[in-house]
């Protein structure tokens, strides 16, 4: 072998394994992600969390726990309960893959929904799906709640989403922060914990859950017949699809002459078309979510989800 080819083979073969090196620590971050994942699925726990915005702050207590059936056969059963810390609110609580809410004076309802929506949606998304939408970029180790924490920075691949910054317990893998940020790393929205226990065996207060007359199935929505079919949609965000049709609803007693629901996996965004309410044309912010109601030839339409304000204005104008 000429020494050209040696110095060839020798340059192919570092390069080669500065490839894999990567692959592997990218596979390692991914790693403690799921590591993440994990924590809040399978520790029983008692937790107080705080959900930061602008000029709102709202603290919450999780309870979380595993309750091993009897039988050889049997599946554990996941028991969670999230508690409005301030005043007095709705009671929420899962038991296995469905979702409940109990608010006073009012019977309980159950959704399809098998994770609560409060909590950060990208604890609880199948892994493959925040793969194809994110990128992951550790940072630094820091003090957090009185443990050490890993930043993990999930980074969007699309403009058309927002980033997270999460910060897990260094020992556990449990979620202290998670951050929602945008393009700038301006942070939108902060779910963090406050107190973190781990408990040997399920908390006390899920205990009524297990034996708990829940309703099986959500309640069917009436069919209703309107004329969705003279509106379209000629534009979504990109990695979004149209979800199934769902049922026009109506709000401020107005109809709803046309809705989407539009999905990326993670986030959902819902647009709605009604005659028009003469109210003035509204764009506001709650933390990462964009509210936007928009006038044209007597028809309002709005856009509430995830998304920055100049893609709802873009979404709201694809409505033909």
């Amino acid at each position: 072998m000429s020494l050209t080819s040696f110095r060839f083979s020798a340059s192919w073969f570092c390069s080669l394994a500065l490839v894999l090196c990567s692959l592997s620590a990218l596979a390692d971050d991914w790693q403690q992600f799921e590591r993440t994942q994990q924590a809040v699925r399978k520790f029983n726990f008692d937790v107080s969390f705080v959900q930061v915005r602008p000029n709102q702050l709202i603290t919450y207590r999780w309870l979380h726990g595993i309750h091993e059936q009897s039988g050889s056969l049997s599946v554990p059963l996941e028991l969670e309960r999230l508690l409005l810390q301030d005043g007095v609110g709705t009671d929420t609580f899962r038991r296995g893959d469905k979702v409940y809410y109990a608010a006073p004076d009012a019977p309980v309802i159950v959704t399809q929904n098998d994770s609560i929506k409060e909590l950060p949606a990208i604890l609880f998304e199948p892994l493959p799906v925040i793969q194809q939408l994110y990128d992951i970029v550790p940072g630094s180790s820091v003090p957090l709640s009185g443990r050490t924490a890993q930043l993990l920075r999930l980074s969007a691949r699309d403009a058309s989403r927002y980033s997270y910054w999460l910060w897990q317990d260094a020992e556990t893998g449990f979620p202290l922060r998670v951050d929602t940020v945008d393009e700038q790393n301006v942070v939108l929205d902060r779910w963090m914990v406050v107190h973190l226990q781990l408990k040997p065996g399920l908390p006390a207060e899920l205990q009524s859950l297990i034996s708990a007359q829940l309703p099986e199935q959500p309640h069917a929505l009436a069919n209703s017949q309107a004329p969705q079919d003279q509106f379209n949609l000629s534009w979504i965000p990109p990695g979004y699809q149209l979800l199934p049709q769902q049922a026009p609803v109506s709000t401020r007693s107005v109809p709803v002459l046309a809705n989407w629901l539009l999905s990326d996996g993670l986030h959902q965004i819902s647009v709605f078309v009604q005659p028009t309410a003469r109210l003035p044309e509204q764009q506001l912010r709650d933390g990462a979510t964009t509210i936007l109601v928009t006038t044209r030839q007597n028809l309002d339409v709005t856009v509430i989800g995830p998304l920055r304000p100049e893609l709802a204005a873009k979404l709201a104008a694809a409505v033909e």
